[in-house]
């Protein structure tokens, strides 16, 4: 994997946090898509294109079946399907984040019966989309997808949006005012790393306050390396322009954030800024020294606001698949479970980061067998929304 195509391990993680503080008013938001087996497939259409509609020859060529679509409220249980696309033709890949209370950003693919120069299915180039949860399923084109496109991180007023992805080898930073979609900015990454840390990779970026941005720098493979540089990891700071704005040096005990590591080792590094104006950060430590032992890592809730600092595991139970709630009570992730016949099933979980307490949302059961009449079914997460009233 070529350094440029190592995608921001928590992008997605951050896509979550949106401008909402109120606790009782957050909702979950995740997605399921249901993909036809072969023999699934067969059954929905025996004949295959012969005799077929031209909805029924445009539903052959997509790659889920459907997609929908739900919130799921953690103070009282409820669940309500939002979105579906079936029968469009969009077809979603539901990325996130969520956009205030009633839209998401998702990537999308339409596809269409021209009869013009050449009759057949046309499709237009992947896009990101905004698609509505008011019952209309609106969607509005936003941009065509760039060359490895992260999934976009909303500021924490929820007004602006920054977006990851890569141009001629480079990381390129998009900054996009939300709803309008209006480019405010863009810049190469490289003008920050040349400066500070030439043979870092960013492995975590999000908004802080004030609409600066953060960058946590880490040094890439060994290999990569080049002795002739000099090479100073941590967590920098940039404004929406791309300004060097210099380190950042929030702090959590035992050390500092930002404090170089070699690649692999045990460390922490910088996460979020939360609405609330806690820092979150993950921790790792080193439990053994045998060949291929894994560190022990935490997420760490701590600052001036926490009555208390907030400390939990994240390893092997999290992964890049989670969510936060922008206050810091609620963590939403899935969980990829090995049943005693050696399949894999996936569980969506939200924890209450005060009580401990879990809650089980769904259960996507193991991949079925070709011959399988029932489509199989592949959850994720988008995000968190303020409730509608």
């Amino acid at each position: 994997m070529s350094r440029v195509r190592k995608i921001f391990v928590t992008a997605t993680l951050l896509g979550g946090f949106v401008a909402c503080a109120s606790v009782q008013g957050q909702t979950l938001i995740y997605a399921l898509s249901y993909a036809d087996t072969p023999a699934s497939l067969h059954a929905r259409f025996p004949t295959g294109a012969l005799g077929a509609s031209t909805a029924d020859k445009l539903a052959m060529l997509r790659r889920f079946r459907k997609t929908e679509i739900y919130s799921y409220s953690p103070a009282n249980g409820e669940r309500k399907l939002l979105y579906s696309d079936e029968g469009l033709n969009l077809e979603i890949e539901p990325t996130g984040p969520i956009v205030g209370s009633d839209a998401a950003y998702v990537v999308g693919l339409i596809r269409e019966w021209r009869t013009t120069p050449t009759p057949g299915a046309y499709a237009d180039p992947a896009a990101l989309y905004e698609i509505h949860f008011d019952g209309t399923q609106h969607w509005r084109w936003l941009a065509e997808m760039q060359p490895n496109q992260a999934p976009a991180v909303l500021n924490l007023q929820g007004n602006k949006a920054a977006i990851e992805s890569t141009l001629k080898d480079q990381y390129v930073i998009s900054i996009y005012e939300v709803p309008a979609w209006k480019l405010l900015s863009r810049w190469e990454l490289g003008q920050l790393t040349r400066i500070h840390c030439p043979d870092c990779l960013p492995m975590s970026f999000g908004w802080l306050s004030g609409d600066r941005l953060f960058f946590d720098l880490n040094l890439g493979d060994e290999d990569s390396i080049d002795e002739k540089h000099h090479n100073v990891p941590g967590v920098y700071v940039v404004s929406e322009m791309g300004d060097d704005l210099g380190g950042f040096s929030a702090k959590l005990a035992p050390g500092e954030v930002g404090k170089p590591s070699p690649p692999g080792a045990a460390g922490q590094r910088f996460l979020a800024e939360l609405a609330s104006g806690d820092y979150l950060f993950e921790q790792c430590r080193e439990t053994s020294r045998s060949r291929g032992a894994r560190p022990e890592c935490f997420l760490v809730v701590s600052g001036a606001n926490s009555a208390k600092e907030r400390r939990f595991p994240i390893h092997p139970r999290f992964p890049a698949y989670t969510r936060f709630a922008p206050s810091g009570k609620f963590i939403a992730f899935v969980e990829d479970r090995t049943t005693p016949q050696y399949r894999s099933e996936r569980h969506v979980w939200v924890m209450d980061l005060e009580s401990g307490k879990e809650t089980e949302v769904y259960v996507a059961a193991p991949p079925a067998p070709p011959t399988a009449l029932e489509p199989n079914v592949t959850v994720s997460i988008l995000g968190w929304a303020e409730a509608q009233r």
